[in-house]
Formats: C-alpha cells, structure tokens, sequence
C-alpha cells in the first residue's frame, strides 16, 4: 500500500506518475505541476535527498532503495554527487512550493512551482540551516574576542558568558567616559589660559593710558 492520496489514479498509475515527477524535480530542480500533486511529491523528493546522505556505510543499500524510485541512471548519479553533498548541514526542509496565481486553464486547476532550495540561480534563497548558522556565529564571536556558549552549557556558563558581555561593554563606556573628561580638562585649561592672556594684554593697555595721562 503506498500512503498517498489517490489523485483519481489507481495505485499503480500514481506511483509511475510520482516516479515521473521525482525524477523530472532532481534533473531540472524545479517543476510546475498542481498544488495537489506538489503535496504528494514533496514526501518523496525530500525522502530521496534523505538516502543521498546516508553514511558510506550504508551507502550501496541506498542506492538500490533510490534506484527503485528514480528513472534514469545520470539523474541517480546527480542524487547522490550533487544533491546529498548539497544538504549536508540541511536537516529536512529540501523542497518548497510556490503556489502561482493563474490557474491551469480548462479545469482551473491551482498551479504551483515545486523546487529544490539552494540550487544555483534561485529568486529567493532559502533560510540558512541551523549547523551553518552556528558556525558563522561561533567565527563571529571569535572575532569580538569572546569564546562561543555552546547550545548544552549550564546555566553557570551562560551568567558567565552575559557577564563577560556586560564587562566588555563597561570597558568600552570607561574608556569613552576617560577620553570625554580628558578633552574636557583640555579644553577647560586652553579656556583659561585664553582668559589669562586677555586679561594681561587688557592690563597693558590699562597700565600704558595711565602714564600717557599723566605726561
């Protein structure tokens, strides 16, 4: 028994048929079938990507459980060289569908475009997966200079990590408070000098009418 939707098929006419379109969806990594179908085959296409990452291992019993579903010889190469290295740090989530707004005309059929996220060339990248994200912040707190919290610390290790956080900050606030009171202090005592400059000359004058009255 195959756990799908009938699709008003048979059950064998259905499975050719998904077998038609999982081997169309890896050669050219985008499709557009019905949003019916696309449900349907989304199980499949993501179960495939899933034995081209099995361990090396295991790797011969995968290729005769994908052989039995796709098609064609290259298209099994490409699922297995291309696809399964593709997804490595991917855990689920291969395909999407984009439903389109024009129905298929004669039965008004809702219409959609079943596709392989990351290929080359896509319009919308997909969300990076979780591994790649943690390595692209665990380099990104290197270059701050603080050590990355791993997902399993302890509680301990967070306070410590939130407090090495709020000391790099405080340093930074010191030495911005430092640099703003120095500039102060230098501009306080150019002011003053300025003034006692001022005053002197202003004394001179004072001093030079004086005599000049005098005489």
């Amino acid at each position: 028994r195959i756990a799908f939707r009938k699709l008003g098929r048979t059950s064998s006419h259905k499975w050719a048929m998904l077998r038609n379109m999982v081997t169309s969806l890896i050669k050219h990594e985008r499709i557009v079938t019905t949003v019916a179908k696309a449900k349907e085959l989304k199980h499949l296409a993501d179960q495939m990507v899933t034995l081209a990452k099995t361990e090396e291992e295991k790797r011969l019993h995968a290729i005769r459980q994908a052989n039995a579903v796709v098609r064609e010889k290259p298209v099994l190469t490409k699922l297995f060289e291309v696809l399964g290295p593709r997804y490595a740090l991917r855990q689920g989530g291969y395909t999407r569908i984009l439903k389109l707004s024009k129905k298929r005309a004669g039965d008004n059929a809702e219409m959609a475009v079943m596709e392989y996220v990351d290929r080359p060339g896509e319009l919308r990248a997909a969300k990076p997966p979780k591994a790649l994200q943690e390595v692209v912040m665990a380099k990104y707190w290197k270059e701050l200079g603080i050590d990355p919290i791993d997902s399993n610390s302890t509680t301990e290790q967070l306070v410590d990590g939130i407090q090495d956080l709020q000391l790099a900050d405080q340093k930074a606030d010191d030495v911005d408070t430092e640099e703003f009171e120095k500039t102060v202090e230098e501009s306080e005592e150019e002011t003053a000098y300025i003034e006692e400059s001022h005053e002197s000359e202003q004394q001179k004058e004072s001093d030079s009418s004086t005599e000049e009255s005098k005489k």
